[in-house]
């Protein structure tokens, strides 16, 4: 890759950062919801048996012991045994199971 590329990617990346950045701050001052405004997923666990996840982008893969949705930070990863989705709209999700794990993959 040639200097000028990388600059250039370098300075994007940069950009990108600022405004995310800026995003974060204007959030904070005006006590809005992150996960809307940065569209970020948000997790709720309730025990060890049911998860809710906002703001993901669609389901990869399911079967009753792993559940892999895709983020706008990654691939979310659910394991468990005798996971089930429950409930589902273009918004949210929700597993019910016995959840073993929640790993977030880049």
């Amino acid at each position: 890759m040639g200097v000028g590329k990388r600059r250039k990617k370098r300075d994007k990346n940069n950009t990108e950062g600022a405004r995310r950045g800026l995003r974060e701050k204007m959030t904070e001052v005006l006590e809005l919801p992150k996960e809307i405004v940065l569209n970020v997923p948000r997790l709720t666990l309730i025990g060890m048996s049911n998860l809710i996840i906002e703001n993901y982008k669609g389901i990869i893969e399911y079967d009753s012991s792993r559940v892999r949705l895709n983020t706008s930070l990654g691939i979310l990863k659910i394991t468990g045994n005798g996971l089930v989705i429950k409930e589902i709209t273009s918004e949210d999700v929700m597993v019910d199971g016995d959840i073993r794990s929640l790993e977030f993959q880049k």
